[in-house]
């Protein structure tokens, strides 16, 4: 018994619900009007004549919706398509032409820098200075005219400069030791 009454009850909503869809008021949009609004058209004024007044055309509406871009070069880019790639710099200039002096001096063999670091000297009453130099965990202790390792030979002292030379390219290098006292 229960099932046949929920049965008519639905029945009838769907029913309800399908008049209204039909004889419904349809796609006429009404709208209350404000108090402020009612102040204004004056207390006899009828709700009738304000719904009426306010009631505008479907298209009337989507043409003023149409006008509120406020720019329009941003409407048509708003679904552009966008990219991160950024092109490469340019390539740099060509390098100038070298002289045929240049390229030879640029050819030239070269002797590695100075392998040795000076540490201190020691002068002896009337007798030749000693330079203490260090190599990695090594202390060589050299006078003028010594020899290091086969490669490096100490020729002399000038102005606080050791004259070293790397003898397989017979180059001279120097090496700061300061002045002697």
């Amino acid at each position: 018994m229960k099932a046949a009454l929920r049965t008519k009850v639905l029945i009838g909503a769907a029913l309800a619900i399908t008049g209204y869809v039909v004889f419904g008021p349809g796609d006429a949009q009404t709208v209350e009007v404000a108090k402020s609004a009612d102040r204004a058209t004056g207390p006899r004024a009828t709700h009738s004549q304000q719904t009426h007044s306010l009631r505008r055309d479907p298209a009337q509406i989507l043409y003023f919706l149409t006008h509120r871009v406020a720019d329009g070069d941003s409407s048509q880019s708003l679904f552009a398509a966008h990219t991160w790639y950024t092109p490469p710099p340019p390539p740099p200039p060509p390098a100038p032409a070298l002289t045929a002096a240049q390229e030879a001096a640029l050819r030239a063999p070269v002797a590695p820098p100075l392998p040795y670091a000076f540490m201190g000297s020691y002068v002896a009453a009337g007798g030749n200075p000693v330079f203490f130099l260090t190599q990695g965990n090594r202390v060589y202790n050299v006078k003028v005219g010594d020899t290091l390792d086969d490669t490096y030979s100490v020729d002399s002292v000038t102005d606080g400069q050791l004259v070293m030379t790397y003898k397989p390219l017979k180059i001279q290098q120097q090496l700061t030791v300061g002045s002697l006292q």
